[in-house]
């Protein structure tokens, strides 16, 4: 044991001053957090962990709206803390805490001090300061819906087909028709007005590098291989009644359900594939555990797109989160498909343990060029260190454990984790950056 943790302590501190690309986040733009003051409650998962260890509805409620009522969000946030500061999201949080606020213990006092210091703590010009120098991140894909501007590290991945996706009434084919500047009446139509409108966001955009799609958070990730019929035939449905125009808004508007529209939406997700294929981009798809509160796991299996994978070869598709909790066949899909690239961004919060024993597993049957290690899948740049630190940890702990059982030497385990740190996302997005 003692020459295990030897080994761990040495692939740790190389592991620590290793550049690192990160895959997913979902950072607010410097300009948004000097104008919408963060609180505690935005360090990460704080809501999933409230809903986790029992919190009621109204609870929860004033968790998410803490400006409304500070003291009432506060007495919440504490009420639960003792029970949810014990899981993967409380441990990054306290790690954020102590090495970022100075923090050690959070009670009622220091807990004002630490909503000052999130309130106060961003400035113009200090992101590249977080990433670069504290983080030594080289790289960020963006999930984000905002046209901010942000610094050239960042490079941006698109979810706006999700728009079109999942219209399901004729005001939002209104929305949709002011987007893109197309008139929709078809099926077809749909499909090239959502393609006009990521164009239109190519050219908008800088630094575009892949496309996402994170529909398991409204219906399963089985998508149907349909023709253009079919997908007519569900696109009528939102136009089966007539209704007056009154106002600028649809009279009594019905929406449709996911079984009458999966067609149509199935054919748009398809779509978007060969959007991403033709305009040479990457396709990151949310797989695996769901943030909030009780979504369905069974709808965001891995294998559910097995056939979407095996017939767009051309595309790199990123699974995301490690799939947990079906893990093991996430990782029996990136060692079968040539294009499907696995992605720890979030896992390592989710279940550290389950984060260092899948490394463990995964490297005996995954190409080590088939991963990429770390994303932080949060909104409050200061939240990351938390994370980040746990994601070095994990990955340190896995590999000394395979080169003290002999699997291979320390040599080989450096070279792993510079791949999936940094050289497999730097690849396979596209980002040309060189290893200084």
């Amino acid at each position: 044991m003692q020459e295990l943790e030897s080994t761990y302590i040495e692939l740790r501190q190389l592991i620590a001053q290793m550049p690192v690309i990160d895959t997913h986040e979902h950072t607010k733009s410097e300009r948004f957090r000097r104008e919408n003051p963060f609180s505690p409650l935005d360090l990460g998962y704080v809501g999933c962990n409230l809903c986790g260890a029992g919190a009621s509805d109204k609870e929860a409620e004033a968790a998410e709206n803490a400006e409304r009522d500070p003291a009432l969000a506060r007495e919440v946030f504490l009420k639960y803390y003792p029970y949810t500061r014990t899981t993967g999201y409380g441990r990054s949080i306290e790690r954020t805490l102590r090495d970022v606020f100075g923090i050690e213990t959070l009670d009622e006092g220091s807990f004002n001090t630490l909503w000052e210091k999130i309130r106060t703590g961003i400035a113009e010009g200090s992101y590249e300061k977080w990433f670069k120098q504290r983080y030594n991140i080289r790289a960020v894909i963006l999930d984000s819906d905002s046209d901010d501007e942000y610094p050239e590290l960042f490079f941006r991945s698109l979810r706006h087909a999700k728009f079109f996706i999942l219209a399901d009434s004729r005001e939002d084919l209104e929305e949709l028709e002011a987007r893109s500047g197309r008139s929709i009446h078809s099926a077809a139509q749909m499909r090239e007005a959502m393609w006009s409108y990521l164009e239109r966001l190519l050219k908008e955009q800088k630094n575009v590098v892949a496309l996402k799609n994170n529909l398991a958070y409204n219906r399963s990730i089985y998508f149907e291989r349909t023709t253009l019929a079919d997908a007519d035939r569900a696109f009528n449905k939102l136009f089966a009644r007539k209704f007056a125009h009154h106002a600028a808004t649809w009279i009594d508007t019905p929406h449709r359900s996911y079984d009458e529209l999966a067609p149509l939406q199935d054919f748009l997700v398809h779509e978007s594939v060969r959007f991403a294929e033709e305009h040479g981009l990457a396709y990151q798809i949310h797989t695996g555990l769901q943030a909030g509160y009780t979504n369905d796991i069974t709808d965001s299996r891995p294998s559910h797109l097995i056939n979407l994978i095996s017939e767009y070869r051309r595309v790199p598709f990123a699974l995301f989160h490690g799939g947990f909790p079906y893990c093991r066949e996430w990782g029996v899909i990136g060692k079968n498909f040539p294009n499907a690239y696995l992605d720890l961004c979030w896992m390592h919060i989710i279940s550290p343990a389950t984060t260092i024993q899948m490394l463990d597993e995964w490297l005996d049957y995954v190409p080590n060029n088939k991963i990429f290690a770390f994303g932080g899948d949060l909104h409050m740049v200061e939240s990351i260190h938390g994370h980040l630190e746990i994601a070095r940890d994990n990955i340190a702990r896995a590999l000394a454990v395979k080169v003290h059982r002999g699997d291979f030497d320390r040599k080989t385990a450096v070279q792993i984790a510079q791949n999936m740190l940094f050289h497999n996302p730097n690849r396979v997005f596209k980002l040309n950056l060189e290893l200084e």
